[in-house]
């Protein structure tokens, strides 16, 4: 009987190749095979076939998929051993992978002993019975990913040493492609370079060798941020002066063989031995002095310490730095390995690794256990005595270093990785560094050294925000410079990058094989297809910085499960938690995000996941509008409420934090989703008032108009158009303010709206109170007033309508009038109005009792003003009472008590920039005080 496994799983006897039954069944003779001779427990092949919370059927499962497999390959084949494993009977020869590693350890005797005639044919069969990657039909069990791992090496390795018989065989050209490929998918194995650069030259191509160098270093420095070994560094000098020596056959260097599970274990070396695995400098390497002073404290008193952090930050860099500055505090040397945990290979299994570190330490070939528990248990006795540096680069997770991990003892082991390792933290009490962007002068300074001319660069730091401050980023732009000879190439670079379309383009070299995208796309590589699609969502949203609601708006998830996904990219250190259950990415991988969004989703699925976006928005605002806007008239009748705000600073402070994302979903709506656009835009108006964001306000409804008229909505352009002319008058634009009232007027009456076009008619007068052009403002209040008579239930309109009659008398100095529509609308406002309608309205009477000599009123009036805006949270109308009352107590003479009022709004006033602050200073000079800054008189 034969068993295959280089390929899909199968079996043959004789001419018959039977069906091996369900998945689990497959899988778990894959995982028998994996052990041969070896006793499994059924716990451990519960965990194999249904992971760590088998289901409750597990054990009868596992019963029934044995006797499937005893009727198939026969009663004796799986053994029952002791009541407590399973035991597959099988010999080598009957296993192709056995075979497989037998004659790759036959080749590599053969050319040990300088014989690569009788080499070649002997790993060219090996090679032959390679059919596809391992258990290639169950590519996705992690049950396998172990020998998977060991069998790949293995496939590596025997090509190299086929590769290397055949150089010493002289057939040198005819390698040459097929190493030309192998390097493209394996580029940090150096001897496939060496390999190839070795064929060039013995082909008569000696410039494309040293090319080839070139490329090679460039691949380890921008990738890994590390210089060749000594193999390729070597072969390059010996290709520059042409050294004879290279047209001689080589020996074989010894590449690391891996221990096949037929072996035995046995003892320990007797010597010693002092490995020097830490690679070359990494090439120009600058800035993080306060990470190698962290890792100098940390590894002052731990055993382990991890630095993580997103692809290409310089992780691997740094942790050879650090190595190479603690040399001398690790006498019996380094071991270094990069376990390829992000990267077009299989991550390397631990047991492979620690082969790698005991062969290393003298433990002869033969003598490595076969399993990974003891081959750890081996690791640990010979570092137990010795003081050595283990540097463990490029990890895929926790459990891919928890057993290289040396044990007590005075080593170090230096971990890296894209991920987080919170596994590694919580079992191990493992410190992190967390490693992040340069700062800015440590990135100018990579740019710089990596220029012709090494003085001031114009355009360098904003060349150095484009790459988000990122080394790897940093090396390719530069490395776009180093040949320019001209004073504008960073300028120009500058503008291409400046267009987010080109910008990952131009973050590229050798044809995207060194690219920031290659980066990304192997930190999103191990993530599961719900994670990645939470990645791609993410590149829709406009704004800097996406919540957790709207992430599973964007995904159709629920709260706790978009969580989860939100969680899997944080450890991937492809999104940031900041505040408030707030995300951010680093700009190029959004672009990222949205590159693959556009490439994967189609153009229904992005419409439905932005609609759905846009609509939370909506939602979500127009629930905190609510909250400000109590008794006011609702914006549109919208019933969803996606969030709860208890009062009014829960919902200004949901504003506050998610103001430049409604900002950025409006301006990437507008044209898209002009609906959803102009109906955000209504329900931030009471937060633009009260923040007094004019600016945005302006910026916000002008383009909220728009939206609206290309959503050939009227409701939406009168409302939009009414709110554009409040803030047109406020920025004392009045000829604009009268315009947008008149359109908004027309729309609400062609539309039947009577309270709509009274409204507007009101907000004339309004806009003419605040031209100071009092008696046209109080005719259109009282058209206004004619024109809402008859409207029931309108307690805002009225109260603001009496409210604006009082002003507008007041300016032209009928006191007594004025008064009365004061009391009239605070009479309305106190039985239909919020707490923000009353406090203006007696902001304004205090001041109006003031100038008819009624100063206790006058204090009366602004303190309650005052309480009931500091209860509303609305900071400019805080300010105006505290105005009211510093000019109730000045004109009482009570100058201690009027200065601390005026000295409060004179702080919120030049917070916001408004220009009432000029008017506080003249009132707090003619007090005599002492303004904030000033020395004393």
């Amino acid at each position: 009987m034969e068993f295959k496994v280089l390929g899909p799983l199968r079996v043959r006897s004789g001419d018959v190749v039977p069906a091996l039954g369900p998945r689990k069944q497959r899988l778990l003779l894959a995982v028998l095979l994996g052990h041969p001779h070896g006793s499994l427990s059924a716990d451990y092949l519960g965990d194999a076939l249904w992971g760590p919370a088998p289901p409750p059927s597990a054990a009868a499962n596992l019963r029934l998929y044995t006797r499937g497999l005893r009727t198939i390959l026969g009663a004796d084949r799986i053994l029952r051993e002791g009541g407590a494993g399973y035991r597959l009977d099988v010999d080598c020869a009957e296993v192709d992978a056995c075979r497989f590693v037998a004659l790759v350890r036959d080749g590599q005797e053969a050319l040990t002993a300088e014989d690569p005639v009788r080499a070649r044919p002997v790993l060219g069969a090996a090679l032959e019975l390679w059919q596809g990657p391992p258990f290639a039909d169950l590519a996705a069990e992690s049950a396998l990913g172990e020998e998977r791992s060991r069998l790949e090496e293995w496939h590596l390795v025997a090509l190299e040493q086929r590769i290397e018989a055949d150089l010493r065989l002289g057939e040198d050209a005819s390698l040459v492609a097929e190493l030309s490929a192998l390097v493209n998918r394996h580029a940090f194995r150096e001897r496939l370079w060496s390999h190839l650069m070795l064929a060039l030259y013995r082909s008569g191509r000696r410039a494309d060798a040293l090319r080839t160098y070139r490329r090679a270093r460039r691949v380890l420095i921008d990738e890994l941020g590390l210089e060749p070994g000594e193999e390729l560094r070597s072969l390059e000098r010996a290709i520059l002066v042409s050294d004879p020596e290279l047209n001689r056959s080589r020996r074989a260097d010894g590449p690391d063989l891996h221990r096949s599970r037929w072996t035995d274990t046995t003892e320990l070396p007797a010597r010693p031995s002092v490995p020097a695995q830490l690679p070359g400098g990494p090439l120009g390497f600058v800035g993080r002095d306060d990470e190698i002073r962290r890792l100098d404290e940390i590894t002052a008193a731990a055993g382990v310490v991890a630095v993580v952090g997103p692809g290409g930050v310089g992780k691997t860099a740094l942790a050879v730095r650090w190595g190479q500055l603690s040399r001398h505090l690790f006498a019996d040397g380094q071991l270094f390995v990069d376990l390829r945990g992000f990267g077009p290979e299989t991550p390397l299994h631990p047991g492979l690794v620690l082969e790698r570190f005991l062969r290393a330490l003298d433990v002869p070939p033969g003598r490595i256990p076969a399993e990974t528990e003891e081959r750890a248990a081996v690791f640990r006795s010979l570092m137990a005595d010795r003081r050595m540096l283990v540097v463990l680069d490029n990890a895929a997770s926790a459990g891919q270093v928890r057993a290289l991990l040396p044990g007590a003892g005075r080593s170090l082991t230096l971990v890296t990785s894209r991920l987080r390792l919170d596994g590694l933290a919580t079992t191990h009490g493992v410190p992190r560094i967390s490693l992040g962007p340069l700062p800015m002068a440590d990135a100018v300074a990579l740019i710089r050294e990596r220029l012709p001319h090494h003085g001031r660069v114009a355009g360098a730091e904003k060349l150095a925000e484009l790459c988000d401050r990122i080394p790897l980023a940093l090396r390719i732009a530069a490395s776009r410079l180093e040949m320019s000879t001209y004073d504008s190439a960073v300028a120009e670079l500058v503008a291409e990058m400046t267009d987010e379309r080109v910008r990952l383009d131009r973050l590229a070299v050798d044809e995207d094989e060194i690219s920031v995208r290659a980066v990304l796309r192997a930190s999103l590589r191990p993530l599961n297809e719900p994670v990645r699609r939470m990645f791609r969502l993410l590149g829709l949203h406009p704004g800097p910085k996406p919540s957790l609601a709207v992430a599973a708006a964007l995904v159709g998830g629920t709260a706790g499960e978009t969580r989860e996904l939100l969680g899997r990219l944080v450890s991937a250190h492809l999104l940031q938690p900041v505040s408030g259950d707030h995300y951010v990415m680093h700009e190029l991988v959004r672009i990222y995000a949205h590159e693959r969004c556009l490439a994967e989703e189609s153009a229904d699925q992005r419409d439905q996941a932005m609609t759905a976006m846009l609509t939370w928005y909506r939602d979500a605002a127009n629930a905190a509008d609510r909250v400000l806007r109590p008794k006011e008239r609702p914006n549109f009748g919208f019933p969803t409420r996606p969030m709860y705000f208890a009062d009014d600073n829960a919902a200004l402070a949901w504003f506050d934090a998610d103001a430049a994302n409604l900002n950025a979903a409006v301006q990437g709506a507008a044209r898209s989703h002009p609906a959803l656009a102009w109906q955000i835009v209504a329900a931030m108006y009471s937060w633009l008032q009260r923040r007094h964001h004019t600016r945005q306000w302006a910026d916000l409804h002008t383009v909220a108009a728009e939206a609206a008229v290309r959503a050939a909505d009227p409701v939406g352009e009168a409302m939009i158009v009414g709110r554009l002319a409040v803030i047109h008058s406020l920025m004392g634009h009045t000829e604009r303010a009268v315009a947008a009232c008149r359109r908004a007027h027309r729309l609400r009456l062609g539309l039947g709206d009577t309270l709509g076009a009274a409204t507007a008619l009101l907000n004339l007068g309004a806009v003419y109170i605040n031209a100071r052009r009092s008696e046209e403002a109080i005719r259109w209040l009282e058209e206004a007033a004619g024109l809402g008579a008859s409207l029931e239930g309108a307690h805002h309109f009225h109260a603001l309508l009496y409210s604006n009659l009082g002003e507008a008398h007041h300016l032209v100095g009928r006191l007594d009038q004025a008064m009365s529509h004061y009391r009239t609308a605070l009479e309305i406002s106190e039985t239909g109005c919020g707490d923000r309608d009353i406090a203006q309205i007696l902001v304004s009477m205090s001041a109006l009792h003031r100038d008819m000599g009624a100063y206790e009123s006058s204090v009366s009036c602004g303190e309650r003003a005052l309480a009931l805006a500091v209860r509303t949270g609305d900071t400019l109308l805080r300010a105006g009472a505290h105005v009211a009352l510093g000019l109730a107590h000045g004109a009482r003479e009570r100058t201690e008590e009027a200065t601390a009022h005026l000295e409060a709004a004179l702080a919120v006033y030049e917070e916001l920039g408004h220009d009432e602050a000029g008017a506080v200073r003249d009132h707090l000079d003619r007090l005599g005080a002492r303004l904030p800054g000033e020395s004393p008189r």
